[in-house]
């Protein structure tokens, strides 16, 4: 005799955010801290510009996340700034040898994977994800 596992009830439309879409977002804001802390010291030009516009992109884009109703396309920008920025990384990584800013990068391709994964793997931020938007 062969067990059936019971059907699964279809995932309803929540307002609420998983542990792990909590997580990615205080790891966005450890993202955040690095943006205003690059464009805060050393002043450096045109890379300034690239911190300002990148912070308030991440910060707009995790608003997003947590208003009501999931926003699946907000994630998937987040996702692709993260993804310029990573090979961004690898190339200051590349080209600079000081090594607070070398540990620096490391740290951030840490984090920057953790959002990722946070966002995407797990089964409770896929579901939310999924779920329609509320009206």
């Amino acid at each position: 005799m062969r067990l059936q596992k019971p059907p699964r009830a279809k995932a309803e439309p929540t307002t609420q955010a998983p542990a792990t879409v909590n997580w990615a977002l205080a790891a966005i804001v450890v993202l955040l801290a690095g943006h205003v802390f690059a464009w805060l010291y050393p002043p450096q030009g045109l890379t300034d510009v690239f911190h300002l516009v990148w912070g308030v992109a991440y910060a707009w884009l995790a608003l997003l996340l947590r208003r009501p109703g999931p926003r699946r396309w907000a994630r998937a920008w987040l996702t692709g700034l993260m993804a310029v920025q990573l090979a961004g990384r690898f190339v200051v990584f590349a080209v600079d040898d000081r090594v607070l800013l070398r540990t620096l990068v490391v740290i951030g391709v840490a984090v920057t994977l953790t959002v990722v994964v946070l966002l995407w793997y797990p089964s409770s931020s896929r579901e939310y994800f999924a779920a329609r938007r509320p009206g």
